[in-house]
Formats: structure tokens, sequence, C-alpha cells
């Protein structure tokens, strides 16, 4: 959010107008302030909700990443770094959704 530019040129992106850089501020800024305040949130209120955002947002990462592997070859180390923590993510969060939901137990009632 503060220094997107610092971000961008471990990618080889230069930012050098107002434009590019309020776009990188709104996506990687914003938009991820956001849904993590969302997951935070879902924490507890709704879990399966943000884990199906994280679900969608980290796959979406995933096949972008591999079809630019697929189609330009390998990217540096900062983006394997970045495919590595994504695929991870991707990972705990379908276990997550796909793992046996439990209902509470309700204690017995007591005839009088």
């Amino acid at each position: 959010m503060l220094t997107p530019e610092t971000v961008m040129a471990n990618v080889g992106i230069t930012l050098d107008n107002t434009s590019a850089l309020s776009s990188l501020r709104a996506v990687y800024g914003g938009m991820h302030f956001i849904f993590g305040a969302f997951c935070i949130w879902g924490i507890f209120k709704a879990m399966s909700e943000p884990l199906k955002l994280v679900t969608l947002y980290t796959a979406g990462f995933v096949i972008g990443r591999l079809a630019g592997i697929a189609m330009d070859g390998a990217p540096n180390s900062f983006v394997i770094t970045w495919l590595i923590t994504e695929s991870v993510s991707f990972g705990i969060a379908t276990t997550l959704l796909l793992l046996p939901k439990h209902e509470p137990k309700q204690a017995a009632a007591i005839a009088l």
C-alpha cells in the first residue's frame, strides 16, 4: 500500500505514473486488505465463506501463474515463492472446506 513500486520491482514492472500507482494500491492494498478483514470476520462468524474466498482467490493465482510458466517459461524466485505460498493456501483452504462438518451435541433433556 505504501510503496507498490518496491514490490513490483521484484518482477521487473516499473510504476512510473500516478495511474499505475493508484491501480496497484487499489488491488494489492485496498482489495487485499478487505479480503483479509473478511477472512478475520469469518473466523468468528461464518468460517466456510472466507474459506471459499481463499480457495477461489488462490486457485486463480495458481492457474494464472502455471499458465504463465507454460507459455513464457520459468519466472524468478520471487514469483516461485508466491506460487508455492498460493498453492499451500489453496490446499489448506480446500482441505478445511472438505472436512466433515460436526454438529454440536446438545445435552440430553432431563425429564422431571
